[in-house]
């Protein structure tokens, strides 16, 4: 790791762990050299003993006390966590409180009052990083768990939180480094009274390891897509003609009233993005204007930004009013999502049909056809069946083993499986093997990348940045 990231980390850091707001508890975390001590000058204990002097991992009842004005600020329970076997791997000091934004302020700035600082955002796990506690992969694991939308992106965040991820990137780095360095002494250390069977055997058996190596990176790569699908969801356009009950169908797959529904033609003027998790997969849906002659500039660019969702669809749900003939708006909207990924949605059906059915199920097929009605929410949950099998195609949701949902990860995997291809077709060229090491010697750099071995302060700032202070 470069030294130079290591920054500031003697200063000892405090912060407000718990959201912003009204709560039952609210926790201030300290962490650093000085914690004890700090903690030593503003709670009082109920059997007199001191902070520094209590076990690790113990907890103790007393007061907060401001000690200037000799009051009591709140009552407190008091967790101690001692290095190295702490977050941190640092002293923690956790005071939990009553969950009153003020109380907690008050509390805190008691703390920096006497010699911590205010965390920077995700400094927390940034010292468990920079402390050996854990990787970069395994830190930004932490942050998919608090930012998981699903139960299924959850279980794979545990997962890399665990280290499997890292565990696997460790096992092809070995394997890397053995070739790195074997190749390194026979360029630097040349035997000239090697016969050219044992130098043939040793390029196959080089070839061998940076093959096995290259698969199995490209096995996590392979995992990439149903990584992306879990953490970010698959996003699913609504479209439709103005009136078709797009809005309605947006409130009842959200089970809650998003969109606002009217009689009224074109209600919906921009675009309405929510995430929505049906059969445990998650699912950004996207609500468009219904708008198809703009008659100003806010409507040309509702139809803009509608167009441009359909386009970047993984699914498009086309609603079609059923109660209704077709219609050049239908018409124009089925050309706009011509060669997309299309459900056709036909709503309204506890109205008497007008639409010629026979003509959308030829279009489209049968299997791409769902009769509903958002208003009595019928058909909802065949329609909810159809969107799982159209976006992921009967797989199982697999949320075991590794799979790989970063998109820093997967472009560093990718650069990785680049270098060793390289360096195999170099190989089998019978060129130098100092090329054959220097892209070896690449490849594990991008796997360094991911674990934090090898990465520049600007990259790990952005990084945790991301993160909430506290944390």
């Amino acid at each position: 790791m470069n030294m130079n990231l290591i920054t500031n980390t003697e200063d000892t850091i405090a912060a407000i762990a718990t959201p912003p707001g009204q709560g039952g508890i609210g926790v201030i975390r300290i962490s650093g050299a000085q914690a004890l001590a700090i903690a030593d000058r503003i709670f009082a204990s109920r059997d007199g003993a001191k902070p520094s002097s209590f076990k690790g991992f113990t907890v103790h009842y007393g007061d907060i006390i401001d000690g200037k004005k000799n009051e009591v600020m709140d009552e407190a329970l008091l967790t101690v966590m001692r290095a190295p076997k702490s977050y941190t791997k640092e002293d923690i000091v956790e005071i939990s409180c009553h969950g009153g934004i003020v109380s907690l302020r008050a509390i805190l700035i008691l703390v920096m009052e006497l010699g911590a600082r205010l965390a920077e955002p995700g400094e927390f796990t940034k010292r468990a990083f920079l402390n050996g506690r854990i990787d970069l992969s395994q830190a930004e694991a932490v942050l998919d768990i608090i930012q998981a939308k699903t139960d299924a992106f959850l279980q794979v965040s545990a997962h890399q939180l665990k280290g499997e991820l890292s565990t696997e990137l460790e096992r092809i780095r070995e394997q890397l480094m053995d070739i790195y360095l074997e190749i390194e002494a026979v360029v630097n250390f040349p035997e000239d009274d090697i016969d050219d069977g044992k130098k043939a055997h040793d390029a196959r058996e080089m070839g061998r390891v940076i093959g096995a190596a290259k698969e199995r990176v490209g096995q996590l790569l392979r995992t990439g897509e149903h990584g992306r699908i879990l953490k970010e969801g698959i996003k699913i356009v609504i479209c439709g003609k103005a009136n078709a009950g797009k809005s309605s169908l947006l409130n009842v797959l959200l089970r809650t009233p998003r969109a606002i529904v009217s009689e009224i033609a074109g209600t919906t003027r921009d675009t309405i993005e929510e995430s929505a998790q049906i059969k445990g997969i998650p699912f950004q849906l996207v609500d468009t204007a219904g708008i198809l002659e703009p008659r100003n500039l806010i409507e040309e660019e509702a139809v803009r930004r509608s167009h441009l969702c359909i386009e970047g669809a993984d699914l498009v749900l086309f609603v079609f009013d059923a109660s209704k003939d077709l219609t050049r708006d239908d018409e124009r909207l089925m050309h706009v999502a011509e060669g997309q990924n299309v459900l056709a949605v036909l709503n309204k059906c506890d109205l008497p049909m007008r639409m010629d059915e026979a003509a959308i199920k030829k279009k489209y097929g049968m299997a791409r056809t769902v009769n509903i009605s958002a208003l009595k929410r019928t058909g909802i949950e065949q329609l909810e069946e159809a969107i799982v099998k159209h976006v992921w195609h009967d797989k199982k949701i697999d949320t075991h083993g590794i799979l790989i949902s970063n998109l820093r990860h997967l472009s560093a995997l990718l650069s990785c499986q680049a270098a060793l291809e390289k360096a195999g077709g170099i190989l089998s060229d019978g060129l130098s093997l100092e090329f054959v090491s220097e892209e070896v010697k690449i490849a594990i750099s991008f796997l360094d990348n991911i674990t934090g071995r090898n990465i520049d302060a600007d990259l790990l700032d952005n990084i945790f940045s991301r993160f909430c202070i506290g944390k």
